[in-house]
């Protein structure tokens, strides 16, 4: 049985499922968010220079699936992880984490990984991943 709580005394490699969890509630928006939050879809809201990764062998822009907010101690500037992966292939997001086909970026401060290909100034797919009300 799963306790929902540590009971006192508790001590081992298991207790950081006890720690507090940042919590992402979902809502339907009137309006494409612009600011810089957690969300899934849409246009990335960047807090740095955009920097699109693109499939390293086409050469097509990544997918975004979504930004998530990285947790900060108070007085820290606000972080984004931002998620792109590649649909071109049965796998989604390929099958080595390292092909470039799922690229997670963080922003500002961050670095785009080594075995991510990033397309020139102004990269972004044709159709970002958008909802659209019938």
């Amino acid at each position: 049985m799963l306790l929902p709580r540590p009971v006192e005394g508790v001590a081992g490699p298991y207790d950081a499922a006890y720690l507090p969890r940042l919590e992402m509630t979902f809502r339907p928006v009137e309006e494409p968010a612009v600011e810089p939050i957690g969300k899934l879809g849409g246009e990335p809201v960047w807090l740095d220079e955009p920097c699109w990764p693109v499939h390293p062998g086409s050469a097509e822009p990544l997918d975004f699936i979504g930004q998530f907010p990285i947790p900060r101690e108070p007085g820290e500037e606000r972080r984004l992880a931002y998620l792109f992966l590649s649909y071109g292939d049965y796998e989604t997001g390929g099958t080595d984490p390292e092909d470039g086909e799922a690229v997670l970026l963080i922003q500002p401060g961050g670095r785009a990984p080594g075995f991510a290909a990033i397309g020139p100034a102004g990269t972004k797919p044709i159709a970002a991943l958008t909802t659209s009300n019938p």
